[in-house]
């Protein structure tokens, strides 16, 4: 076995974190029937823009702020902005703030 460190690329562009507490607590919010968790439905926002291999949706644990009928987003290419995406928000809405529109 190697203990040489290897690196190895991957396709995503941009990664994003979303809390797994948050996400818990809701139980749904999101999506056309609000069924669905804002993971769930930014993937499948970003399967329908042809952009789901450059985007990776990660749940984590808690992030440290623990907002009311929300879930707390970062955008890992800009460490320095927490974001609260109220239950409701549409995927787009979501998408535009947390990897660009342009990106």
């Amino acid at each position: 076995m190697s203990n040489q460190i290897r690196s190895q690329p991957t396709p995503w562009k941009d990664i994003v974190l979303l809390c797994g507490k948050c996400a818990r607590k809701l139980d749904g919010g999101f999506g056309p029937k609000g069924h669905d968790s804002l993971r769930a439905t930014l993937h499948t926002r970003l399967k329908e823009i042809g952009r789901r291999r450059e985007v990776r949706v990660i749940e984590t644990r808690c992030l440290g702020v623990c907002p009311k009928k929300a879930v707390t987003a970062l955008d890992a290419g800009r460490p320095d902005t927490i974001h609260v995406i109220p239950v409701g928000t549409s995927a787009d809405a979501a998408l535009t703030i947390l990897v660009g529109a342009g990106r």
